[in-house]
């Protein structure tokens, strides 16, 4: 019987970086880019013979940003996918791109090849919060860029959006979501500014050049900007996702779900239901160790069955539909509603869970302090 399978497609390559990022990516490398293209393509066929007997479901092409990418390539890319896998014929096929790295010739490109989803970075409309991001595009660039990938035939679009930025408003969120909206996007991403440690963006707050939002404030705006994507249509199906009708990246849901998934390119993740392993991250060593043996694995991890227990209550409960406990019964032989009574209780008398027809479901309060949730329902 053929499984199941996704496939993730990793392209480090940045123009700049931006201040919060502490992704695998790296800016000024672009004289690497046909090495990386070639081994890519390598590690792409050499794992193809272990994997004739799954269907390719969905193909996610993310970075870094794989709209720099050089004329033809993500054609290549996906025509080297489809002549070494079974990809199924209504198969998910996003990539993630710039606003203003996006023209109608790539868009054109990306569209007859066979990528049927685009998911565009604005993060924030304001020139001020722009900057402070070291973003490159400016709303315009959005507006055009959205434009020209509809004036070649995408209907699946989503817009990244950033919350909780230092000095942002409420009444810019409102603006940004009615932008979006308006420009007939499906599905918006919405993420918290997360410091991490390293980043330009951390540094300043670190050395008080900058004031992140006070906890109320981002608590308060989070709380707002769900509300306001259900008026607008959009359902949440993930702590920071929100799609409309039918419109969920089938990508990130299968992941969420646990479906096995492939990983290419420097840095790369992958999980065959079994094991978890990892590319190296560095650019330069990946296409060292692709070129000696076509294999990049620097890390490999045998799941057991705790750690398929903790990552389905983790990934769950990330979702709007949250954990099945006959499922956790059944399948890691764990009665968490037994063993978690006083904790599971406690965070459903306070309201941060749902305890329905034997699944449970984090809230919307819930949401803002899953991590400690996660760890007294694992721990």
């Amino acid at each position: 019987m053929k499984k199941e399978l996704g496939l993730y497609v990793h392209i480090p390559f940045c123009k700049s970086k931006c201040a919060y990022c502490n992704f695998n990516s790296y800016a000024n490398k672009f004289s690497l880019m046909n090495d990386y293209l070639v081994c890519l393509l390598n590690e792409i066929k050499h794992y193809s013979k272990d994997y004739k007997n799954n269907y390719i479901t969905t193909i996610y092409i993310g970075g870094g940003t794989p709209s720099t990418l050089t004329s033809g390539a993500v054609n290549t890319i996906i025509s080297t996918i489809k002549q070494n896998y079974n990809v199924t014929k209504n198969c998910e096929i996003s990539i993630e791109a710039n606003p203003n790295s996006i023209t109608y010739d790539n868009a054109l490109e990306w569209n007859r090849c066979g990528v049927n989803r685009v998911s565009v970075g604005l993060q924030t409309t304001k020139p001020n919060l722009l900057k402070l991001l070291n973003r490159t595009h400016t709303k315009q660039d959005y507006i055009n860029a959205i434009n020209t990938l509809k004036s070649v035939g995408f209907t699946n679009i989503n817009t990244d959006l950033m919350i909780c930025l230092p000095t942002q408003k409420q009444s810019q969120i409102k603006s940004a979501i009615n932008l979006v909206n308006k420009l007939g996007c499906t599905h918006i991403s919405t993420y918290s500014l997360i410091l991490e440690e390293g980043t330009p963006l951390y540094e300043k707050v670190k050395n008080n050049q900058i004031k992140p939002l006070k906890e109320s404030k981002s608590v308060s705006m989070y709380k707002y900007t769900i509300k306001y994507l259900r008026k607008c249509g959009f359902k949440q199906y993930e702590v920071s996702n929100f799609a409309k009708n039918g419109m969920c990246c089938k990508h990130n849901v299968n992941c969420w779900n646990m479906v096995p998934y492939l990983g290419f390119g420097a840095g790369a993740h992958s999980f065959n239901g079994k094991q978890r392993y990892s590319n190296v991250c560095g650019i330069e060593d990946y296409i060292s160790k692709i070129n000696k043996d076509y294999v990049a694995v620097e890390t490999s991890e045998i799941c057991t069955n705790k750690s398929l227990f903790e990552e389905y209550v983790m990934l769950g409960l990330r979702k709007t539909n949250g954990i099945n406990l006959s499922y956790i019964l059944k399948n890691y032989n764990i009665d968490l509603l037994n063993t978690k009574n006083k904790e599971i209780n406690f965070y459903i008398k306070n309201n941060y869970l749902i305890l329905e027809n034997n699944k449970l479901y984090a809230t919307i309060d819930g949401f803002l302090i899953l991590n400690k949730i996660i760890l007294d329902l694992v721990c």
